[in-house]
């Protein structure tokens, strides 16, 4: 089994630098053995996805059809949630057969346990995200994500994100070292309520891979940072083998 990870692509357009890197990607899982491949999509993956609507699949043709491809040739995908792409489960699980979750989930790769999850829960300190977390994930707001049109969530995400961006780009700056000391922190309090081998996160956009000590056992955390930095890299698993990816420009 070969597994794949990456998240916080943030795509807006398929037209976009990142757009066409996630293209070519995938496109070559399917010239490999999809059969053996497990790709993870953690979070963030598109810069708005609400609902099942196809007003955000017809955004983005090649790249649902490169997913439809995998799935059809024997490829097992999972998509995790992050804030940024949310109740996705009626297009990506409905129309094309992915697996789709919210919550944290575990996985045994060639003998790995691996603990994956977008990583939004990771600052607790932040009460305004988690307000708002409470808000998207009520069950009585996942209907609104159907039946508004696509186009007014597309509006109304892109305002927010503006704003969003150069607020949480301006702090990950200035605090880079206390958000990377965060992500480990909760790597060993998540480790006391179900032990696993390796962490993987996105949300924090820090990247981080290190090895913490936890009652004598070595766990590897890791953060996939982001798809805005110059050089693009996803994290790999290929017969209890972890390693890093470099993707072409």
């Amino acid at each position: 089994m070969e597994a794949w990870f990456l998240s916080d692509i943030h795509l807006k357009s398929a037209e976009e630098r990142n757009g066409k890197i996630l293209l070519r990607f995938l496109r070559s899982l399917l010239q490999q053995n999809p059969s053996q491949v497990h790709l993870f999509m953690l979070g963030d993956i598109f810069d708005l996805w609400v609902g099942g609507h196809s007003y955000f699949a017809k955004k983005f043709p090649d790249l649902i059809a490169a997913l439809r491809d995998l799935r059809k040739a024997g490829a097992r995908i999972t998509y995790i949630e992050g804030n940024h792409d949310v109740h996705v489960e009626g297009f990506f699980q409905k129309q094309l057969g992915v697996e789709v979750h919210v919550e944290a989930q575990y996985y045994n790769l060639d003998g790995l346990i691996v603990r994956c999850e977008h990583g939004d829960l990771i600052n607790l300190a932040d009460e305004k995200y988690l307000k708002y977390r409470s808000i998207i994930r009520n069950p009585y707001i996942k209907p609104l994500g159907n039946i508004i049109p696509g186009k007014f969530w597309d509006y109304i995400g892109n305002r927010a994100s503006k704003r969003s961006r150069a607020r949480s780009g301006h702090y990950r700056a200035t605090n880079e070292s206390q958000l990377v000391q965060m992500i480990r922190a909760h790597t060993e309090k998540v480790y006391q309520e179900k032990p696993f081998d390796i962490i993987i996160s996105g949300h924090m956009h820090v990247f981080d891979d290190h090895v913490v000590d936890i009652r004598g056992r070595k766990v590897r955390t890791v953060n996939l940072g982001s798809w805005f930095e110059e050089k693009v890299k996803v994290f790999h698993i290929k017969d209890g083998q972890p390693n890093w990816v470099y993707l072409e420009s």
